[in-house]
């Protein structure tokens, strides 16, 4: 009588036939997952620079350092996104601000998140904005933006 041990060709197609579909059905809801998670730190560190600016606002009467210049944020980067106030200062009302989470790659995270001082939250599918231009604060516009819950 022969000893076999070990499986057969149609067993083992079949657990990687079943391993396949399962990660199929897996994979999506984990990047699913990792993308709400990245979400959610990036509107946590912007939710912390607007109770900055909340206090700063408090202290002097007014979201902006000078009539030319914001203030500097605390929290500068959060999950491979850059933070700045959105627009020039001179000639923004001095009770209102908008802070903008803008991705560093943004082939990888092809999305930003903004903030008003009402703590409203915003995403957008594009914006003209980039963390490689120089600037203390974003300029460019935003499109297909959507009240983030």
């Amino acid at each position: 009588m022969a000893d076999n041990r070990g499986f057969t060709l149609l067993e083992l197609i079949s657990v990687v036939l079943i391993l396949s579909v399962l990660a199929l059905i897996v994979y999506p809801s984990y990047r699913n997952y990792v993308e709400k998670a990245k979400i959610n730190a990036v509107r946590a560190a912007l939710l912390e620079n607007a109770h900055f600016m909340e206090k700063f606002y408090l202290q002097n009467g007014r979201f902006k350092q000078t009539s030319t210049k914001w203030p500097s944020l605390p929290i500068k980067e959060a999950e491979g996104f850059c933070i700045r106030l959105n627009g020039i200062a001179r000639g923004a009302l001095d009770s209102k601000f908008m802070l903008k989470a803008v991705a560093i790659d943004k082939d990888k995270n092809p999305f930003i998140i903004k903030m008003n001082e009402n703590l409203v939250t915003f995403i957008c599918k594009k914006s003209a904005s980039s963390c490689n231009d120089g600037l203390d604060y974003f300029k460019g516009n935003d499109k297909d933006c959507k009240l983030l819950k």
